[in-house]
């Protein structure tokens, strides 16, 4: 359900962490000084832990055993239960901060200032946000924010994480995160589309379907420049950018809205197409960020096993469809790739 992070995005919390201590308004480090403000709002509801009302009890807790947090509160691939999101993260803070960033005491800051799952209590999702690790000024900027919505008496529900980052590793997080809750509805959307189809057409689906998870996975992790602190937003998002459009390009078949065109207009994208991947590859290098020659190499090998699986199932398909028009379509998008390979 979750999506595997990087490495590189696993690593990099660990670093986030190092940089904020426990309690806010502990922290010292040359690199928090100032903040006067959050810190002194830390320090006014250092108290204000959550009710011991609303932990889960021992039966409930061995009924949510391996539960998740994050999918419990936004219904990612399963029905919303915003009070048993509660008791979950409980439970995942004993673990943290092994549970990830969408776990544990960032879920019940959540539900406790939206007052879903919860009674709202802003003091209690401040004191959370204060012992959340984070870069100073998103540390900072969402413990003002909290307060400032308890001084307005704001009754909203859409507080979130992801509104006070500041760094390109919670970028990375929260791309994470719509990530997750973008796959179950691009899934249930696939299958509506292959839901009556015939054994054999499934099975060609399948094989498609691997293949084009093999070229995303090479694409992501070979073609994104991976040198900054926005890497894992970087990768995810070229990821997620790839499956909407197989979506699009599939809902597009099976609508009949697949445009014709002459195979010298294919001739003219595979040259194209060519030209972009050598010129990638000319590029590629020490001076151009951590895209290697051999990671453009892999990625296309895996595209052109992912557009032959697509012109496979599209024979089986939707036989009467032009092969040159889905070859020139797939082409196009893949130069487009290949023209923004840094």
């Amino acid at each position: 359900m979750r999506i595997v992070t990087s490495a590189a995005l696993l690593l990099g919390f660990c670093a986030l962490a190092a940089a904020s201590a426990q309690d806010w308004s502990d922290n010292k480090d040359e690199i928090s000084s100032g903040y006067a403000e959050s810190k002194a709002i830390c320090r006014g509801v250092r108290n204000r832990e959550p009710p011991a009302a609303d932990r889960p009890d021992a039966r409930t807790a061995a009924a949510l055993k391996g539960c998740d947090s994050e999918a419990l509160y936004y219904g990612i691939g399963v029905k919303a239960d915003p009070v048993r999101a509660r008791q979950c993260a409980f439970l995942e803070m004993q673990k943290a901060p092994d549970e990830g960033v969408f776990a544990g005491p960032t879920m019940l800051m959540t539900i406790y200032a939206n007052g879903v799952g919860a009674k709202r209590d802003l003091d209690v999702a401040a004191h959370l946000a204060c012992g959340l690790d984070g870069a100073p000024a998103e540390t900072d900027g969402r413990v003002r924010h909290l307060a400032e919505l308890k001084a307005k008496g704001w009754t909203g529900r859409d507080f979130d994480y992801c509104n006070d980052i500041t760094s390109g590793l919670a970028m990375g997080y929260c791309a994470s995160h719509e990530a997750d809750m973008a796959k179950p509805i691009r899934d249930a959307k696939i299958a509506r589309l292959t839901g009556g189809w015939s054994t054999n057409e499934k099975q060609a689906f399948a094989a498609l379907q691997r293949a084009h998870a093999a070229f995303v996975e090479a694409h992501g992790s070979g073609e994104v420049d991976m040198s900054g602190t926005a890497r894992g937003a970087m990768e995810i998002a070229a990821e997620e950018t790839a499956r909407d459009e197989f979506a699009e390009l599939l809902q597009n078949f099976v609508a009949g809205r697949m445009p014709a065109v002459s195979h010298a207009r294919f001739a003219a994208a595979d040259a194209r197409l060519n030209q972009a991947y050598r010129k990638a590859l000319a590029e590629a290098g020490p001076d151009s960020g951590t895209v290697t020659k051999e990671a453009i190499r892999d990625a296309q090998r895996a595209w052109l096993r992912y557009r032959d699986a697509f012109l496979a199932f599209a024979a089986i398909k939707f036989p009467s469809a032009s092969r040159d028009s889905l070859a020139a379509w797939l082409t196009d998008k893949r130069t487009r790739m290949l023209e923004g390979v840094d």
